[in-house]
């Protein structure tokens, strides 16, 4: 008998089928994102020497210069589709950049080279000024966000001022919106796995990790049943390997690559596979590479806790913000309305992604954070709509079936269910808006296989630039120091900048960032101090 499940949606690129008995890698438009949300006010630019720039200098000009960085031989064939972009997101269509669209197949399996294949999306943006002949630089945000949508931040914010020296293509990661979106869960499951199991009130913990556990469970034999063979090729190991055909699709020797969030798994992950083809290396508020499930959770806890700390204390400096003088404590007492069951529909773990999924995404303006915290305020008065919508809208962006699948696909480490209990007590008490939900997340990836974890790269060809932000709502800002003896193996020096505002992606806020990144991307090594700072 077929799986229920909720239809994938509407139109988007197409998936080729050759071989793949009941695969069903269907199609679905991205449902709008809101602009309620809150960015940090732009900067000035870099300040030499000022603080947080301590440090070695950078390497010498006497290092041999990193490789080359060139334009596509042979191009995809690009159609404007900025319109289209703006209206799937419900987001201001960027002036004066040009948005277009293509696609390219990509084998499932590159061990395979003549058997199933999945259609991958592109969006490239450029200015007017943007040279004609300037290599692309290839952005990715891995599962964490689709590309197109991590594109669009930089498009309409400080970063694009990245744009006037090089264009910037984002890859959607494989399985996601756009790219061959899967559709292998039933509708139960997805819900019981979005609410972390709360489905009445008065749960408890137990019953939640219960209920999460056999949809986990569940979810993962039908998504097994559904791709099989291929139901291990969607991690990042298998996106670095798209990054590789679209290298050899544009004929050029190497990619200069941006990976924001999670997406800076699949660059390392690149450059650990394919050597040299690495050409630039920009890691923008990085994952931690390689560390097991339990570290991972937890430095996502601390850190998103740390980004919403951040974002109560800059809305109570502003006049009307609904989060009144403690706006931590607000948001406490809504969580907890929702862990008990008396927001309706509206989960705590939902509530909680809305917030941070929102404030992730915001435009630069101050107006965006008024805009959340009246969302969250309107609880209080028994209005939940508003923020039904964004929990609604940041589901659609961050919990699809593909998304899913491709982070249980590189789990490492995993947690076993009959720890999860303890995780939440330590970790609320560590992180009382984030912990809970952070440790309950672990139990997704009961019983779904896990790829063989990607080695951490021996050698570099360039330098990475590290751009840390150290109030992301996503995935906080923890792992680029985790990121530190990978490097030390690799035997190389990054150029770090950090940045104190709020957002996903330093590269998309920070005019400050993007001037680096451009210097990078034409010189590397870079000259001055390895450790910076950009102003908010």
């Amino acid at each position: 008998m077929p799986r229920a499940h909720t239809p994938a949606g509407s139109a988007a690129p197409t998936v080729r089928r050759r071989a793949v008995a009941g695969a069903v890698l269907g199609l679905a438009a991205v449902i709008a994102l809101s602009s309620c949300a809150v960015g940090p006010d732009r900067g000035p630019d870099l300040i030499p020497g000022g603080p947080g720039q301590q440090g070695p200098a950078a390497s010498s000009s006497t290092e041999p210069p990193a490789p080359a960085l060139t334009a596509p031989k042979s191009d995809l064939e690009w159609s404007e589709c900025a319109s289209a972009t703006s209206n799937r997101y419900e987001i201001t269509r960027p002036d004066g950049v040009t948005i277009e669209c293509a696609e390219y197949d990509s084998p499932i399996d590159r061990n395979k080279p003549d058997g199933e294949v999945v259609s991958i999306a592109l969006t490239r943006a450029r200015t007017a000024e943007t040279p004609a002949d300037a290599a692309p630089l290839v952005l990715t945000s891995g599962s964490d966000l689709p590309s197109s949508r991590t594109l669009m931040v930089m498009a309409s914010g400080a970063g694009r001022a990245l744009l006037a020296s090089h264009p910037v293509v984002a890859v959607d990661h494989r399985g996601i919106p756009l790219s061959s979106d899967l559709d292998c869960m039933t509708r139960l499951e997805r819900t019981t796995i979005a609410d972390n199991g709360l489905t009445e009130r008065g749960t408890t913990t137990d019953a939640r990790i219960s209920r999460l556990a056999a949809a986990a469970s569940s979810a993962s034999d039908g998504c097994t049943e559904t791709l099989t063979p291929y139901q291990l090729d969607f991690g990042a190991a298998s996106a670095a390997a798209d990054l590789e055909t679209l290298r050899q699709r544009w004929g050029v020797d190497h990619l200069g690559l941006i990976g924001v969030g999670e997406g800076s798994d699949v660059v390392l992950s690149y450059a650990s596979l394919y050597g040299g083809r690495a050409g630039r290396i920009i890691l923008d508020t990085p994952t931690p590479f390689g560390a097991n499930a339990r570290d991972r959770a937890q430095s996502q806890a601390r850190g998103v806790q740390v980004a919403l700390q951040g974002f109560a204390q800059r809305c109570s400096a502003l006049p009307g913000c609904a989060l009144g003088s403690n706006g931590v404590a607000t948001m406490t007492g809504l969580l907890g309305k929702a862990r008990a069951g008396d927001l309706g529909s509206l989960s705590d773990t939902a509530a909680l992604n809305a917030i941070t999924t929102t404030l992730a995404l915001a435009p630069d303006r101050p107006q965006a954070l008024l805009d959340l915290a009246s969302a969250i305020g309107a609880v209080d008065r028994g209005q939940t709509a508003a923020l039904v919508r964004l929990a609604e809208q940041a589901a659609t962006l961050r919990l699809s079936d593909g998304a899913l699948v491709s982070r249980c696909n590189d789990v490492t480490g995993p947690v076993g269910q009959n720890e999860v209990p303890g995780l939440v007590d330590a970790w609320s008490k560590q992180n009382p808006l984030t912990g809970a939900n952070s440790a309950l997340s672990l139990v997704r990836c009961n019983g779904w296989a896990a790829g063989d974890p990607v080695r951490p790269p021996t050698s570099l060809p360039a330098d990475p630039l590290v751009l840390n932000g150290t109030r992301d709502s996503i995935n906080g800002g923890d792992g680029a120091n985790a990121l530190v003896p990978l490097f030390i193996n690799a035997g190389s020096e990054p150029v770090t900048v950090t940045w104190d505002g709020l957002g996903y992606s330093v590269l998309g806020r920070s005019a400050c960032a993007a001037e680096v990144a451009a210097q990078y991307v034409e010189s590397t090594p870079l000259s001055g101090p390895t450790q910076r700072g950009c102003p908010v």
